[in-house]
């Protein structure tokens, strides 16, 4: 635990990992509406036009090496109670954020995962677990949120899955808590900045530095980051998402080939299940996983 009496708790994106929120992808599609649908994210767009096929055998295969991997690392996996009428469901990054004081609950921007917050909710109910904090602002949501270590938070915004006020909105209550939190602009395409950045341990973080501003790099660096570099046609392949596990270790994706070579390289290991089926549809290792309990550090 990281603080306060509550069972589950994060204070950081690279704690070891042990207690995760996950959804079995009993539901998951891919919709030929999202080809001209401007709700629908980029991502999936791009792989309907490209005329990519959806495999559901690959994604329920690719779907239990993930379990496996997280399992295998000694992490304990819970899953939401999966609902016909959300076939997004799996993404469980998006609607939560768990913090050390309770989970944050934030509002979801498409209309076709608005419903989300219900599951999200009674699953967090059922644990016992508090709400912190409800989004009341506007759409945030947590592929944009980031506690990149304790007490330092970035909250990134395009004004579309996350708006400005929104944004504000949180860092104002983290503020409260005395963290510090910068809140980062980018363009809406990306989807959410977990696109663009992503934790691996306490000195190293995936980022698009042909995207990411200069002068985020360095605040980063001022807080002891460096960066893993990820092209733009890699991180638009979702290759610049992972999950870390604490202790040098991250999820990966078997399609990232040279980025998970490259953290390799580093000193990390890196468990690379096949989630092409949902690194496809916009949503990689991060996206499809929410942390509820990390070790402090």
């Amino acid at each position: 635990m990281t603080s306060g009496s509550n069972a589950f708790a994060v204070a950081s994106e690279f704690g070891v990992l042990k207690d995760v929120y996950l959804c079995r992808p009993d539901n998951f599609q891919w919709s030929d509406v999202a080809k001209e649908d401007t709700t629908a994210n980029a991502v999936v767009r791009a792989t309907l036009r490209d005329g990519v096929p959806f495999d559901k055998a690959t994604a329920l295969a690719g779907y239990q090496e993930f379990i496996d991997a997280y399992e295998g690392a000694g992490v304990t996996c819970h899953f939401a109670d999966t609902d016909p009428a959300l076939s997004y469901q799996i993404y469980t990054r998006d609607p939560s954020v768990m913090t050390p004081w309770g989970v944050f609950l934030g509002q979801m921007y498409r209309q076709q995962r608005r419903g989300e917050i219900a599951t999200t909710y009674r699953f967090y109910e059922q644990l016992g677990i508090p709400v912190w904090n409800w989004a009341t602002a506007g759409p945030i949501e947590g592929g944009d949120i980031h506690l990149i270590k304790p007490g330092v938070a970035v909250i990134g915004y395009t004004g579309q899955r996350t708006c400005e006020p929104a944004a504000k909105q949180l860092q104002a209550w983290l503020q409260a808590e005395g963290w510090e939190c910068r809140i980062q602009k980018f363009a809406e395409h990306f989807l959410h900045l977990d696109l663009l950045y992503a934790t691996v341990n306490d000195r190293l973080a995936l980022m698009c530095l042909d995207v990411l501003p200069d002068d985020f790099v360095e605040w980063l660096a001022g807080h002891g980051i460096k960066p893993v570099p990820v092209s733009y046609k890699e991180a638009m392949l979702l290759q610049c998402n992972c999950m870390s596990l604490g202790n040098d270790r991250v999820i990966s994706s078997k399609s990232a080939k040279r980025v998970n070579e490259a953290l390799r390289a580093e000193g990390i290991t890196v468990l690379d299940p096949d989630l092409s089926m949902f690194t496809q549809a916009g949503g990689g290792p991060r996206c499809l996983s929410m942390s509820l309990l990390r070790e402090a550090v």
